[in-house]
Formats: structure tokens, sequence, C-alpha cells
């Protein structure tokens, strides 16, 4: 019984010496992103133009110590903006602080979801991948809200195989907060739950985007204009994304670049619609995960970060000894080795684009753990209930 008292208590009593003793850390650990994500919605919880550049740009230097010769911007929908709603109350130094724990709190949380159950089941082997992999801790450091996305697909995987279909609704307006990152998976889950006739998870979807709508308008009656000019803003950007997207940009394909993920949809819902049915629910997320982060015409590399999904599917197969010795340590080293290479390339400080061949190697791995599974004769499906 003491044990078990301590347990309970021992999580407590540290989240509160935290909250309550900020501890000290390097200036710029958590800013960064956060930034432009607290002044626009600092902006908006005062009923005022969340898009507005002049208005950013005064917020960010009389509140937060911006002093550089340029504005940043909070491109992401505004279902973000009331998940940080009660951080603008907050100083922002202090408001960073929390964030950090609240990022840290949803990847460790994200990360069980996606694994599974039993947690109990060597539970050190994801956690270990999710906060050593390199993109995840850019994005603790940048102050990213990425990990909200991350989040709200790992509830949505883990309460539809629980059977909770209105929170696994409720749970994909999380997604929609950067929906670059999900470009060709929410459209799928869409079509999807639609085939298999989800009405309660549909239901919990349109439930919680009207609520997000409501609460909006009461705050900012404009919104929807204020964000419509963030997407244009976006759009007409040229950017070095790490993905085919960049690639081309960098080799003068501009327009080509930026519309390669309509092409990319058009052939995921063909396959969708051809395929669809052999396909479980974690398999088709992690291969739509994939094909998206590869063509999507924005991001950061810190956006890769949804990768866990695909990385701890494969950590799962050699836990469950789905694939044999040798596969397995081949999986294993080629994982670490492309982490270290990660790393190593972040420390030369080179363009965003040159990271986009990390998404290529979890593809080769994934269909290299796949296909030894098969040839084993093992089965490496989820749940389908199809």
């Amino acid at each position: 019984m003491k044990n078990t008292i301590f347990k309970l208590a021992s999580p407590i009593i540290l989240v509160t010496l935290l909250v309550l003793f900020p501890l000290p850390l390097p200036s710029r650990v958590g800013v960064l992103d956060f930034r432009p994500y607290w002044s626009a919605s600092f902006l908006l919880a005062r009923g005022r133009d969340f898009s507005d550049a002049n208005q950013l740009d005064y917020i960010e230097r009389t509140l937060t110590g911006w002093n550089e010769p340029f504005t940043m911007y909070a491109w992401f929908a505004p279902a973000g903006h009331l998940i940080l709603l009660p951080y603008t109350f907050l100083p922002f130094a202090r408001a960073a602080y929390y964030w950090l724990l609240t990022n840290i709190a949803i990847v460790f949380v994200s990360t069980l979801l996606i694994w599974g159950t039993p947690v109990s089941r060597a539970i050190w082997i994801p956690l270990v991948a999710a906060f050593s992999f390199s993109m995840t801790l850019l994005s603790l450091i940048a102050g990213q809200i990425n990990t909200l996305v991350l989040l709200g697909l790992a509830i949505f995987l883990a309460a539809e195989k629980a059977g909770r279909h209105y929170l696994a609704g409720v749970s994909l307006v999380l997604t929609t907060i950067k929906p670059h990152l999900v470009i060709l998976t929410l459209p799928l889950l869409v079509l999807d739950l639609l085939r298999r006739g989800q009405w309660r998870v549909l239901a919990g979807a349109a439930f919680a985007l009207g609520s997000c709508g409501i609460v909006l308008f009461c705050l900012y009656p404009a919104w929807p204009i204020s964000f419509l000019n963030l997407v244009i803003s976006g759009m007409d950007t040229l950017r070095h994304t790490p993905t085919l997207n960049g690639l081309l940009v960098i080799a003068g394909a501009y327009v080509l670049g930026r519309w390669l993920w309509v092409a990319a949809l058009l052939l995921a819902v063909l396959i969708w619609w051809k395929r669809g049915r052999e396909l479980d629910l974690r398999t088709m997320i992690d291969a739509s995960l994939l094909g998206g982060i590869i063509v999507s015409p924005l991001g950061w590399s810190y956006d890769q970060i949804m990768l866990l999904f695909p990385l701890l599917r494969i950590l799962d197969w050699v836990a469950k000894g789905v694939l044999s010795r040798k596969s397995s340590v081949a999986v294993v080293v080629t994982l670490i080795a492309a982490n270290a290479l990660s790393f190593y390339e972040r420390i030369l400080s080179p363009n965003e684009v040159w990271f986009f061949w990390v998404p290529l190697v979890i593809v080769a791995v994934y269909i290299f753990a796949w296909t030894q599974a098969v040839l084993r004769g093992t089965p490496v499906e989820g749940d389908r209930r199809r």
C-alpha cells in the first residue's frame, strides 16, 4: 500500500515543484516558435486581428522581447489559439516555461497511446525512442505546437481501438491545428469513417469543430477572414521545406512543388478505394503520414515528429519478435545511425530542405520490416474492425 501511494504521489509532487519553482533554462529553450503562437493567441483573447502583421509585431517586441528585424508569423489553425488561451494570461517567459512542461507531458502521453496496451510491456523502448528522436527534441526546444497534432492522432487511434467513438471524433480537431502534418491522413480518415458508417465519430468531430467555431466567434467575429489571410499568406510564401516541394523549389519548379500534394492525395484516395478494406487502421495512418510528410508544401524538419507513428510501429514489431533477430538488429542499427546523422546535420545548420531524407529512410525501414515479417509468415496487421 505504501509503495502504491508513493508511486502515485511522486509524479504529482514533482509536477507541483516544477510549476511552483521553475527551473532555470537557456534563454532560447521553448521560446522561439512559441513566441508568434503566444502573440497571436494574445491578440485573439482580446478580440483583435491575429493575422495583422503590425499588431503581431508590436506584441512580439513589447511583450516577448523580440528584437530581430522581421516579424514572426503564426501559421496554424484557430483551434490552436483556443488551446493556448490560458497561457496568454501569464507573462511570456512563464507561459513558455509552462508550455515546455505541457509539451513534455503531451509527448509522453502520446507515446504511450501510440505504443498501445499493455503499457508495461517494454515501455522503456518507446519512451527512449520518442525522447531521443532528434525531431522530438527540436520541437520541444522550439516551443512547437505540432505536438498537439501528434496527441490528437494518438488519442484517435487509442479511442477507436477502445470503442470510444465520440472521443475519437473530438480528438480529430487537434489534427486540424496544423493540417499540413496530416495532409493525406485526415482526408483518408474522414473517407474511411464515412465508408464504415462511423457516424458517432463524425458526430464527435462535428460537435467539437462547431464548439470551437462558436467560441471563436464570441472572441473575435471576424476570425474566418483572419484565418483566410493567414492561409493565403502561407501558401504564397516560397519555402525550402524538408520535402519534395523544397527540392523542387531549389530546382526552380515553384508551382509544381506547391501542388504536388494534390496529386499525391488523389493517388492515395484511389489506392484507398481499391485496397482500403484490406488495410488495418494503423497501417493506413502510418502509410499516409509517411507519404504526407514527403509531399507536404509546408512545414519544417521538426514536423517530422509525426514519424513517431511508423517508428514506434517498427519498434513494436522488434519488441514482439515479429522480425528475425538478424533483421531486428539491422533495423535498430539503421534507425540509430539515421538519428545520429540527423543530430550531426543539425549541428552543421544546413538549409531545412536537406532534412528531406529522414522520412525516406523511415519508409525504407518500414517496408523492409514489413516484408521480412510477411516472409516469416508473421501477422503484422492491427485491429481491422472493417
